[in-house]
């Protein structure tokens, strides 16, 4: 219970609170030290003798005119006999007209004395040093009259019956229980929701992830929402690596299958014939080439997620590359029936310049061009098209093939996925990592990858005039367009790089 983040923030909430009501009852404690009750009654008691003296007495509206001394001392003495406080009154310019117990008590102070002290404030008498609360009240033309009364003893059980002190100690103890109850809702208003994710964190490993609702203060629910987005990776890693496995396996042992199966009918005389053997030959090394891909493209995703996969950015000159790669693939779509085609803009000086890794490029549209000649059925159209789109070179590759399941558009670029689940494509078959690698490497150049239908038409799919008529908007097949960010032709860098290019290029030559 120490050690749970609940009973901390409560007990810390307790401690700032008791720390606070500390510091507030002894500054109330130094209060009453140096106000005590009884000097508080005895200076009030004072105060109202001067005011009952002023209104009473009718010899102060003659002040400072009156000079008969003995009318002023015994108006005085009759004062303190009434009031049992010792008054006098001293002129404006400091002088002593009457003094109520002259014979009595020690002299009193020079005005200055008074003039220097603030109101309400204790003096000695000179001799005796006995303490004295005093209350001066200006009557008129500078006249002061000043009433006195000895210093009450303090007690301490008479500061503990002190009228402000009971109401302090109920407010204490009101505020400590208010404390307690708002402090229980605020440590479970922070710690329920970390609670609810220590819950999620431990239904993640056996796979039973569910989102939690995002309440509590701003940074507890940041730290909820990035446990969510985190939770989606780790569902979207698990399901791929289940993939992975699933697809891995069977297209391991397919090929595994095949090859020891032809090498065994090589080995025991089955293939005899030239032509046999030829075929079993052939099927062998098709096998092997599918397998030799297959860890290509596994080395090539090991080290992008591993960060080392280096990228050699270059002046790109991109329609003649994109031109190289329908000559490529021209026997195959010849061997298809299906017709291969590039469209690349004319307008407005063509494409604009571009820095790239070109071997990463060529393998990017070379895997979505294979990808549409497999795909597209035989009299079918596969257009490579590339225009300049706001800074941006866009490049769409389109088929005339089934197209893509709707709820699978962005799945089909997760590692290990196969729309194909029951691989039943041929040498269509893939491992499922050639789409996730090419979304990798254009973003690694700063662009976009993104797959659409042709029978649902999105905004961003390339509008040309040729594939408009070629098309129809109802037509099947799927588009995969890639935007890569263009150069400026005043970048300096492009320019640098360009005149770097062209040099090493010369010296070649």
């Amino acid at each position: 219970m120490l050690s749970s983040l609940r009973f901390r923030l409560w007990l810390t909430y307790l401690l700032v609170m008791g720390v606070a009501l500390t510091i507030a009852g002894l500054t109330v404690v130094v209060f009453l030290l140096r106000n005590p009750p009884g000097d508080r009654r005895e200076l009030a008691r004072l105060r109202l003798v001067s005011t009952l003296m002023l209104q009473r007495s009718q010899l102060f509206n003659r002040l400072p005119a009156l000079t008969d001394a003995k009318k002023l001392q015994e108006l005085v003495e009759r004062a303190d006999n009434f009031s049992s406080a010792r008054i006098a009154i001293y002129s404006a310019g400091g002088e002593l007209l009457a003094d109520s117990r002259r014979a009595l008590a020690a002299p009193l102070p020079d005005w200055s004395y008074f003039a220097a002290q603030p109101a309400g404030a204790v003096f000695r008498a000179p001799a005796d040093k006995k303490p004295w609360l005093y209350v001066v009240t200006p009557v008129a033309a500078g006249v002061n009259l000043l009433t006195a009364a000895p210093r009450p003893r303090m007690q301490v059980l008479e500061i503990l019956r002190d009228e402000f002190l009971a109401p302090l100690i109920q407010g204490s103890l009101l505020a400590l229980l208010l404390v307690v109850i708002l402090s229980l809702w605020m440590s479970h208003w922070i710690a329920a929701p970390l609670q609810r994710l220590e819950q999620a964190t431990r239904q993640v490993s056996p796979g039973r992830f569910q989102k939690i609702k995002l309440d509590g203060p701003r940074e507890v629910q940041g730290v909820a929402q990035a446990f969510n987005d985190m939770g989606e990776r780790v569902q979207a890693s698990q399901r791929s690596q289940r993939d992975f496995v699933a697809n891995v396996s069977h297209d391991l042992k397919t090929p595994l299958t095949s090859i020891q199966g032809f090498a065994q009918a090589i080995l025991d005389g089955t293939a005899d014939d030239p032509r046999s053997a030829k075929q079993a030959a052939q099927i062998i090394y098709d096998e092997a080439g599918r397998m030799h891909s297959m860890a290509l493209e596994l080395l090539d995703l090991a080290r992008m997620d591993a960060g080392t996969l280096s990228f050699e950015r270059t002046p790109v000159d991109l329609g003649a590359l994109l031109n190289s790669v329908v000559t490529k693939f021209a026997p195959q779509a010849r061997q298809a029936q299906v017709e291969l085609r590039l469209d690349i803009a004319a307008k407005n000086g063509g494409l604009p310049p571009l820095l790239a890794d070109a071997d990463r490029l060529n393998q990017v549209f070379s895997n979505l061009v294979d990808n549409a000649l497999k795909y597209s059925p035989p009299a079918g159209l596969v257009i490579v098209s590339a225009r300049p789109v706001d800074g941006w070179i866009e490049v769409s590759v389109t088929d005339s093939g089934p197209g893509i399941p709707g709820d699978e558009l962005e799945r089909i670029f997760e590692r290990f996925y196969q729309t194909d689940k029951a691989r039943s494509g041929g040498s269509r078959r893939g491992v499922g990592l050639g789409l996730a690698i090419a979304r990798e490497i254009i973003q690694a150049h700063g662009g976009t990858l993104r797959a659409f239908n042709r029978a649902q038409p999105e905004t961003g799919l390339p509008k040309s005039s040729e594939t408009s008529e070629v098309y129809p908007v109802s037509s099947n097949g799927s588009v995969f367009v890639t935007l890569l960010p263009a150069v400026r032709p005043d970048d300096e860098t492009f320019v640098r790089k360009r005149k770097d290019f062209l040099a090493r290029a010369g010296r070649g030559g």
